[in-house]
């Protein structure tokens, strides 16, 4: 083929000695290739990178489908999700938000109840930190409570826990009031006895009082208690135990709270002091995290035999066996001088 005739269809600037036969076929189609890819200043891709590309292709494409498919299992949850909380909301509870609340799914996070002393020190809270620092009513607490030696007496209240208490230098009277100057709540054991008192100051300075008999001894239980603008009500173990109607709302005191102190230490041991700053339900009270402490909690320890000024029911009745025993043998060895002296005088 000559010249003129490629030279209508090839470039005026081409080179015409890169495609000029020679000694083979395949010499020639080389050579047209290879100067038709010089003229563009490409080179002829090889295997490899044909292999590379298409690996290259198919990956990204994977990767397409495996987000398309995530879109799609995030629009479905969407989707199931604005059902349950249309159903949740209008028709039946599916969701658990609160510990008590109806429903089936626990949703966690929302519990907004403030949890303190759960290590068992029970330091003084100050009131900044308090979820309740401007309440004096519509509150509502938990707190665990093991009472290790009630022989303890006093001629007082044994308080185990106060808020915004002021104690007086010298009480005036046996009662909360003739020990405090102004108290939002206390709670104790009364003199001589393991009856339970919880009592709110009212405004009117004075005292609204929960007494509930025979607490529990050497064994853990919870006090629940809810203080309202006008009335309290008291629970123990998540039972309602009882109610109290205010005749006056309880006074505007705020202020720290406080365990146990000096001798009652040894009296009443608490933990798990978890307040809220809103009236929970009965079912939110008895249910409420965490659960109650046990006696290992507690670090327990029996109750001793006897304590200060107090002997315990067990040495008493010792004591009682033992003047018996001691009673008998005085009346036995007394028969017996009387009738020694009978038959002397018989004689």
């Amino acid at each position: 083929m000559s010249t003129n005739i490629l030279k209508r269809y090839l470039p005026d600037n081409f080179s015409y000695t890169s495609i000029l036969p020679t000694s083979t076929n395949n010499s020639a189609k080389s050579g047209i290739f290879s100067g038709l890819f010089s003229k563009t200043n490409k080179s002829v891709p090889s295997a490899s990178a044909i292999v590379n590309g298409a690996t290259r292709n198919n990956t990204v494409q994977s990767r397409n489908i495996g987000l398309r498919f995530l879109a799609y299992l995030l629009a479905i949850f969407i989707a199931i999700m604005v059902i349950l909380l249309f159903v949740h909301f209008m028709i039946t509870p599916i969701f658990i938000l609160h510990p008590g609340d109806p429903g089936y799914i626990p949703v966690p996070g929302f519990d907004d109840g403030k949890l303190f002393w759960d290590k068992g020190l029970t330091k003084i809270l100050p009131n900044k930190v308090l979820p309740i620092s401007s309440a004096a009513y519509n509150y509502s607490l938990n707190l665990d409570v093991f009472i290790e030696n009630p022989l303890q007496f006093s001629q007082h209240p044994r308080v185990f826990f106060s808020r915004g208490g002021m104690l007086k230098e010298k009480p005036s009277s046996e009662t909360l009031l003739g020990m405090y100057e102004r108290y939002n709540l206390v709670m104790a054991l009364l003199p001589d006895t393991n009856d339970l008192i919880v009592s709110v100051q009212n405004s009117d300075n004075n005292m609204e009082n929960v007494v509930i008999s025979n607490i529990p001894v050497q064994e853990p239980f919870r006090v629940g208690v809810i203080i309202m603008e006008q009335a309290m009500e008291v629970y123990l173990n998540g039972h309602l135990a009882k109610t109290r109607k205010f005749s006056a709302p309880p006074k505007d005191i705020t202020g720290d709270i406080e365990g146990p102190l000096g001798i009652n230490t040894n009296i009443v041991k608490v933990r798990n002091l978890k307040i809220w700053n809103r009236i929970l339900r009965t079912s939110e009270i008895r249910y409420a995290k965490p659960e109650l402490a046990s006696r290992k909690d507690f670090d327990a320890t029996d109750m001793p035999g006897s304590s200060t000024g107090c002997p315990s029911l067990s040495n008493i009745g010792s004591d009682i066996s033992n003047m018996g025993t001691s009673l008998g043998t005085n009346l036995s060895n007394m028969a017996s001088n009387i009738e020694n002296r009978l038959e002397k005088l018989s004689l």
